[in-house]
């Protein structure tokens, strides 16, 4: 088995192995610090009991099935946004969040603005639990992204994927469970640094 040096976010592994060579950067945004309170006296709360909200998740085989429904998903929103150049990139807003969002978005304008497209589609499986916060519905997986039945090619047809690129790729994915929503998002997703399982 290879033993990969570093992780890197999902999809600068998937450029490399679509043979785009480019960085993609993620965003970084700047919160400011809140204002501090003006209030001099405690106030006083009125006593009430917590209400406990049931757990997001009975079990981690639910908690599976959410996360393989959800990654499922957001490939084929990924795909088709792929398949059509980067065309309305923000449909990908719906199935991840944070810096795989930040990143697809990337991608996106990276296949656009070259006159790219994606043909075949990107594939997952042996999609396993690492770990599963039951009560919040946070999940951690480990997936193996294949890549095996894709290609890259300009407005010509022309392949701009180099040969010789792995097949599949083992990645250790982040689903959240969406603020608006009762589905799992994609949040972070980087390849493995240690043994590949794929």
């Amino acid at each position: 088995m290879r033993n990969l040096s570093r992780r890197r976010p999902v999809h600068t592994v998937v450029l490399s192995a679509l043979g785009l060579s480019i960085a993609i950067g993620t965003l970084s945004g700047c919160m400011a610090t809140p204002a501090p309170s003006t209030t001099s006296a405690p106030v006083a709360r009125a006593s009430i009991a917590p209400t406990q909200a049931p757990p997001v998740f009975a079990s981690n085989d639910e908690a599976l099935a959410a996360a393989t429904a959800a990654f499922g998903a957001y490939q084929s929103m990924s795909n088709k946004i792929a398949h059509e150049g980067g065309v309305d990139p923000q449909r990908i807003s719906d199935f991840a969040v944070g810096k795989v969002r930040e990143s697809e978005l990337g991608v996106y304008e990276t296949l656009s603005t070259g006159g790219l497209h994606l043909v075949g589609d990107l594939a997952f499986d042996s999609l396993t639990i690492q770990s599963a916060d039951l009560e919040s519905g946070a999940v951690v997986a480990y997936v193996c992204l294949d890549v095996s039945d894709t290609d890259v090619v300009d407005g010509t047809g022309r392949t701009v994927v180099p040969p010789g690129r792995p097949d599949r790729y083992p990645l250790q994915v982040s689903l959240i469970r969406g603020s608006t929503s009762d589905r799992l998002l994609v949040e972070k997703s980087d390849s493995w640094s240690g043994s590949n399982f794929c």
